[in-house]
Formats: structure tokens, sequence, C-alpha cells
């Protein structure tokens, strides 16, 4: 694994630094490759027709576990811009990112923010769920823009320009109104009750932003090891303290969460499924939940009913 890792490094590294710095696409428009489907959903619909947009990961797919394929691989050779999460959101191809980073074609979102911004577990490792805080995602997508508009400026015309930025207007709007539904919906549950356990630690920041104490099965990498020990500790948290529900996410498979609801029923606790959250990863196409405004509405929204009914 290590191997391969190292192999697809250096094939990049090599293919990065041979080549021409100012490297255009055979096509007159800018060519940017996305690695999630958070960055995708939000360059995809905001550069629309004045660039090309495409993105290495498709919904359900986990960054934490990510590898390359030959063809990501032609992908990122294409690519006039690439534009990553970073913060190691994208596992051991995060090297290889931060190494192109190096030549100037490539950028991580989380670039612009600053120490206090971010969250660490263990005091040293940042969390990389940025998105789940939306005005710092708007942030890290405005600065972003910014510097694709600047980079690619000799390319686009006034009014393409101007077409970007109603576009973009148009998705923080979208994003803001999420936003405040959710600090309302919120506001309606007592402290007390604002417990979300999730299969991995992926709502650190959604918790600091609406003031959600969140826990999760798993650290905030799904590559991370756990074991038993993990299971029963927190079966003997969510009993002590009587939780009513649990969520899983659409990227992690449910049977660490199975074994936690089995657990706690057999401490004579009912733990429900509250439902599937979207964590690393947004919803299939036409789904609802394709993009960061539908998939964070619709978490809210299954975190928010479950807590107001279960109490």
């Amino acid at each position: 694994m290590k191997g391969l890792h190292w192999f697809i490094l250096i094939i990049v590294s090599t293919y990065i630094y041979s080549c021409n710095s100012n490297y255009q696409s055979d096509s007159a428009k800018p060519y940017v490759v996305c690695t999630t489907t958070m960055i995708y959903d939000a360059l995809s619909q905001i550069l629309d027709t004045t660039m090309y947009v495409s993105t290495l990961m498709h919904p359900g797919m986990d960054p934490h576990t990510f590898k390359a394929s030959a063809g990501d691989l032609k992908q990122l050779k294409k690519a006039d811009f690439i534009i990553y999460n970073g913060l190691n959101l994208e596992g051991k191809f995060s090297e290889t990112l931060d190494e192109i980073s190096k030549s100037g074609k490539a950028i991580a979102v989380t670039k612009y923010l600053k120490e206090s911004d971010l969250i660490y577990t263990d005091g040293t490792i940042p969390d990389p769920h940025i998105w789940f805080d939306i005005p710092l995602w708007q942030y890290c997508i405005r600065k972003t823009l910014d510097e694709i508009v600047m980079r690619f400026k000799n390319q686009l015309s006034a009014q393409e320009i101007d077409y970007i930025e109603k576009n973009a207007e148009k998705y923080f709007l979208k994003l803001t109104e999420v936003h405040h539904e959710a600090l309302r919906k919120f506001d309606e549950i007592p402290q007390e009750q604002r417990v979300v356990i999730t299969a991995h630690d992926a709502f650190n920041y959604f918790g600091r932003k609406y003031g959600v104490e969140v826990i999760g099965l798993q650290g905030i990498s799904t590559a991370s090891e756990f074991g038993l020990k993990d299971v029963i500790e927190m079966i003997h948290l969510i009993t002590e303290r009587k939780i009513p529900a649990i969520f899983v996410e659409s990227t992690v498979s449910d049977h660490t969460v199975k074994a936690v609801i089995d657990g706690c029923k057999s401490k004579g606790h009912t733990l429900i499924l509250g439902g599937t959250l979207y964590s690393d990863a947004l919803g299939p196409k036409g789904s609802g939940h394709h993009t960061l405004y539908g998939a964070f509405r619709h978490n809210v929204e299954v975190i928010y009913r479950s807590l107001k009914t279960t109490y």
C-alpha cells in the first residue's frame, strides 16, 4: 500500500515539475479538477459554463480512504488547476496533493483558515470537516473562487466574470438560508438534549457552530483504528446519559452502530437509529442531497426531528 502511494507521488510530481508552469488544456476554457463532492458542488454551480469542472470523488465515496486510479491521474495531468480540501481529508493521497500545490497548480480550500478557525483532535490533529460550519465554508470557497478568477482572468470575458459573481451570490445565499434555519431549529431544543452520536467524528464544526454536543464512534478519519473497547465505552456513555438516538453516515458502514444499539439493548436501554447523515460526501444526483445545501438541510432535519421526538 505504501509503495503504491509513493509510486503515485513520484508519477504526479514528475509530471508537474517537468511540464511548463503555464500549461494550458486543449480547450479555450480552463479545466478545474476538484477532489471532493462538496468542493465540486460549489465550483460546478458557480463556474458553470465558464470553465470545465470535474471531480475525482463521487457520491458515497469516502475521501479518507480514497485511492487514485489511472483515470484520476489522467484528470490531474490535464487539469489547469486542482482544488482540494486539505488537512489530510483526502487520506493517503493528501501528501501527493500537497506536493502538487508547491508547483502552484493546486490549492487547498482550507489554506485560508487561521489556527483559531480550526478544531484540533488531541490538540494536534486538525479536523478537516469544515463544510459543516457554513460561514467558515463560505469564506473558504469565496477565497478559492477569488484565486481561480485571478488566475484565469485573461481567459475570461467581463461578462463571464460577472456571471461567476452572480452564481456565487446565489450559492452563498442558499447556504446562508440553511445556516439560519439550523440556528432556529436547534434553538427550539433544550441545550441538554442536543447530543448527537455518529459513526465517526465528522461533526465537530457542526457542533461548535450550532451548539450541539457531538460524539463519534471513530476518530476524525474513517481510516483510524477502533476496537471492542471503544464500542464498550460508547455503550456505557449512552446508557449512563440515557441518550435516545444514534446516527449512521452515508459513507461509513453501519455495522459498528448496530453493535452499539444491540449493546445498549442488552443493558436495558433502548437506543434508536435516528437516521442517515451525509458526512464526507454528498448524495447522488437527483436525490435532493447532491448539493451541500440539500445534504446539510437533510442532516439538520434528521437530527432535529430525532432530538425533538425522542426525549
